[in-house]
């Protein structure tokens, strides 16, 4: 979904007349930060397709310091124009995850359609490790309640995904659109610099 809202963002960008070039010159604050992020996030996407076996505490600690490291990295560069909505995607998604014992809600209605009964009824025992139905959580309009049609599968988001997509489109625009990005090879100097 991030991918998505990405090319979106750069869509937007270039029927705004923005170009492409100027995100390859933003200055981000702590850019390390969100490449360690995306190694834990890669480990837990190993850990769900089942490459790698694993415990629910490294688990847990894998995506908390994905979550931490990305709350880092968008506190330092909070400055930075529309920084602030994936904030508040990600926190709310954090608050979600830790409300409910380091599980996701995640609808029960849409897994039954989505994903048939036996899933369903691994669900409600309690047998799909990460997951509580939103009939048992806690903040269950904050869980992955809302279906989204990828074009070969359909995906379970949540409000947080939703906010922290809009806010990657919302950034990525508005890089591509700033006339104040410049390209490194040209120096600019003001008028009156030299008098």
């Amino acid at each position: 979904m991030f991918i998505e809202a990405l090319i979106i963002g750069i869509i937007i960008g270039l029927i705004r007349h923005g170009k492409v070039y100027r995100l390859s010159y933003v200055d981000f604050s702590m850019p390390l930060i969100i490449y360690i992020s995306a190694l834990f996030y890669i480990s837990i996407v190993i850990m769900n397709l089942g490459l790698l076996d694993f415990n629910t505490i490294l688990y847990t600690a894998f995506l908390l310091s994905s979550y931490a490291l990305l709350c880092i990295f968008l506190l330092a560069n909070i400055s930075k124009k529309f920084m602030f909505v994936p904030l508040v995607g990600l926190c709310s998604n954090l608050v979600c995850f830790i409300a409910n014992g380091f599980r996701f809600p995640i609808s029960s209605a849409a897994v039954l359609k989505f994903y048939g009964n036996e899933m369903l009824e691994l669900l409600n025992n309690g047998k799909i490790r990460f997951f509580i139905p939103t009939e048992n959580a806690v903040l269950p309009f904050l869980g992955n309640i809302i279906p989204i049609n990828k074009l070969i599968s359909v995906s379970m988001v949540s409000a947080g995904d939703i906010i922290i997509s809009v806010g990657i489109v919302l950034i990525v625009q508005s890089i591509m659109s700033d006339k104040h990005i410049q390209n490194r090879n040209r120096i600019t100097f003001a008028k009156n610099i030299f008098r």
